[in-house]
């Protein structure tokens, strides 16, 4: 159903529509058509691998998903799906492939040749495929020292991505200079990562048009996240952005300011 109605969706001139996909997973598409995945994680990879068993079902399947640039934030199976991108690759045998310099490896044994690899440095711009990739570090430790935070520009509208960090408003600060339209942090609480009022504060630094929080309700190991008290938590500290729960497969379509 989801990978139907991306096929389907015909995006007015100047906006994007994005879909969450479940844990820190993002599809966008833009009005030229250019299908964008974020941290696709659509396979059963961290029970296999690591015993966390998935909670919530993927909205659609990896051999569904037709993408023209896969970006990923850093190396861990729930970002860098181990059995999902070696079907995405195959079947979109175009699509490129931005990742920091710790995906390398995973993304080799996944079977993406080098030359359809952009290797993401922190601090720094890239153009591909039309998208303007804005980069900083994240902070997840010793866990994934590569691991980034993105803003993505669509031509005009801005996806703020945190994937996995702590709150860090100094190295962010970059990022939030670009007033994004939209932020998508992390919300676990675990693992370093930030939990639900850090990522309100966050949202309070950043002042986005829309705030969209993911990374919970996954696996059960990566803690629960508390998606409700990041919305009031969002509604105290910065009620101008509209803090809002997306359900897996769920979109938005976000318009030119």
């Amino acid at each position: 159903m989801l990978a139907k109605d991306i096929e389907s969706a015909s995006i007015p001139a100047g906006a994007v529509r994005l879909w969450w996909l479940g844990q820190a997973g993002f599809a966008f598409k833009t009005a030229a058509g250019t299908r964008v995945f974020v941290d696709p994680y659509l396979s059963d990879a961290c029970e296999r691998l690591h015993g966390f068993k998935r909670l919530s079902l993927s909205p659609v399947a990896p051999e569904e998903v037709a993408a023209d640039l896969v970006v990923l934030t850093h190396e861990h199976t729930d970002h860098l799906d181990p059995d999902t991108l070696p079907v995405v690759a195959r079947r979109n045998p175009r699509c490129l492939f931005a990742a920091p310099a710790g995906c390398r490896e995973g993304l080799a044994q996944a079977g993406v040749a080098a030359e359809r690899i952009a290797l993401l440095e922190p601090c720094r711009q890239y153009d591909l495929m039309g998208i303007a990739i804005h980069t900083a570090p994240a902070d997840h430790g010793d866990l994934s020292p590569t691991a980034l935070c993105l803003v993505l520009d669509f031509g005009g509208i801005r996806a703020m991505i945190t994937g996995d960090t702590s709150w860090r408003p100094a190295a962010f600060k970059p990022l939030a200079d670009l007033k994004p339209d939209v932020l998508l942090p992390a919300i676990n609480g675990v693992f370093g990562n930030m939990n639900h009022i850090d990522a309100a504060m966050l949202t309070r630094d950043v002042q986005p048009r829309f705030a969209i929080p993911c990374h919970y309700w996954m696996l059960a190991e990566q803690g629960g996240g508390d998606p409700q008290g990041y919305v009031y938590a969002c509604r105290a500290l910065c009620p101008e952005t509209r803090a809002m729960l997306l359900k897996p497969g769920e979109g938005l379509t976000v318009e030119p300011r």
